[in-house]
């Protein structure tokens, strides 16, 4: 896998006991690639901890990096909401 160097995040989104970050993530070819990284800040001792590290979405590249930053907020609140992979 190439190394990627996310970009600032966005705003968190707090949806039950986890905090989803969206990062926008430069794509060799131009524009961003969306990604998040997702945290549980309630219901276990020593929160916050980081669940999900940063995850990229490389199916679709955007020009704006605030959409790319916008969509990956998307897809962790949809993690988030699906239980995927997330321990609990």
């Amino acid at each position: 896998m190439s190394e990627f160097k996310p970009q600032e995040s966005i705003n968190p989104w707090d949806e039950g006991d986890y905090r989803i970050y969206g990062v926008a993530i430069r794509s060799p070819s131009g524009g961003f690639w969306p990604a998040y990284s997702i945290d549980r800040i309630h219901g276990i001792p020593g929160t916050p901890v980081q669940i999900v590290a940063t995850h990229e979405i490389r199916t679709r590249v955007f020009d704006s990096e605030e959409l790319a930053k916008a969509m990956g907020v998307s897809h962790g609140v949809h993690r988030v909401r699906e239980r995927g992979g997330l321990d609990n």
